[in-house]
């Protein structure tokens, strides 16, 4: 049978037996030597808190409150420091854009998560090329109080927009990036992670670009959209020699650092020779796509004198392709 009754001395807990088992008694027992021994530290405690209060002057107690903050603050984690860098839009109030800020967009712009962001930006940009000519790009950004975070080298920098300077009703002067970070990581955000950013935006810049062919004509050039759909997916060509090429291409692109080491011209060259109609010219475009690089088709025939060339070729930029014929 199953009885079930309630202790004189702990009245609020409910004791079950069976009349066969001596296992419940011994639980009951336990439990209440716990509650017994609880109630007795409790005392103790609140007594001697209180003898503590009578005893113990004003300045003692304040005393030991001060080394037992002292020992929590010793050996608790400190919160670490932070810095911030500030990159504004226009440089020194005038109307010159940072071009570190155009770069940080660019980045940000591939970092920044829709989905977790109620306001953003979007903008579309058009930006002057070396040559003179212009691209546009379509840009999202952070609208003004955003943030975002991203991680480099294992390090945790986070992004905020903000605005900042006088009244003058100019915002776009007042439109800038905070870059804050741990203290301790200074010399990485200065010396790697904004070098970083400026060469990936470089790529990102170049990867979106509509690609252009300039002709010669006199001492200058002519520029005009390239389309040339030819890509090394596209060409007949043996896989070993096509492979050949890739790999060479994709060398001379990560030793532009060395040869600015070494005190040359970053350069490469190839002689391509055939028939017409063997696809050299496809060739060419399909090295110019795949590097993202203008076309500069030099016609030696219209060049009359040395002056004239090294004009020419002081007034090519930098990450083109040219050919001679």
């Amino acid at each position: 049978y199953l009885s079930i009754y309630y202790s004189p001395c702990v009245d609020f807990l409910p004791k079950t037996s069976m009349a066969s088992s001596a296992e419940g008694a011994a639980v009951v027992d336990a439990y209440k030597k716990a509650l017994a021994t609880a109630a007795s530290v409790s005392a103790y405690a609140m007594l001697a808190r209180g003898m503590a209060r009578e005893l113990l002057p004003d300045e003692l107690r304040a005393a030991v409150r001060w080394g037992a903050a002292f020992v929590r603050s010793r050996f608790s984690a400190p919160e670490k420091e932070r810095h911030a860098i500030v990159i504004r839009r226009v440089l020194g109030g005038g109307y010159n854009e940072d071009d570190l800020f155009d770069a940080a967009l660019t980045y940000l712009a591939t970092k920044i998560n829709p989905q977790s962001m109620s306001r953003l930006c979007l903008a579309r940009t058009r930006k002057r090329e070396p040559d003179g000519s212009g691209s546009c790009s379509t840009l999202l950004s952070m609208e003004n109080g955003g943030s975002t975070t991203d991680t480099f080298q294992g390090v945790e920098f986070r992004w905020t927009s903000i605005e900042s300077g006088g009244n003058d009703g100019n915002n776009r002067g007042k439109e800038c990036l905070e870059l804050s970070f741990d203290a301790e990581h200074t010399e990485t955000a200065l010396h790697k992670y904004v070098p970083f950013i400026t060469s990936t935006a470089e790529e990102l810049r170049l990867r979106d670009r509509a690609l252009k062919i300039f002709l010669n004509q006199g001492s200058s050039w002519k520029g005009i959209n390239h389309h040339h759909p030819a890509t090394f997916d596209t060409l007949a060509m043996d896989p070993s020699v096509k492979q050949a090429v890739i790999d060479d291409l994709d060398r001379f692109l990560k030793r532009k650092e060395y040869y600015r080491r070494i005190g040359k011209a970053w350069k490469r060259g190839y002689l391509l020779y055939g028939p017409p109609g063997t696809g050299k010219s496809s060739l060419v475009a399909a090295m110019a796509n795949y590097l993202r690089f203008n076309l500069y088709d030099l016609d030696l025939s219209g060049v009359y004198d040395n002056s004239y060339l090294q004009r020419l070729l002081i007034d090519m930029s930098n990450k083109s392709r040219h050919r001679g014929h």
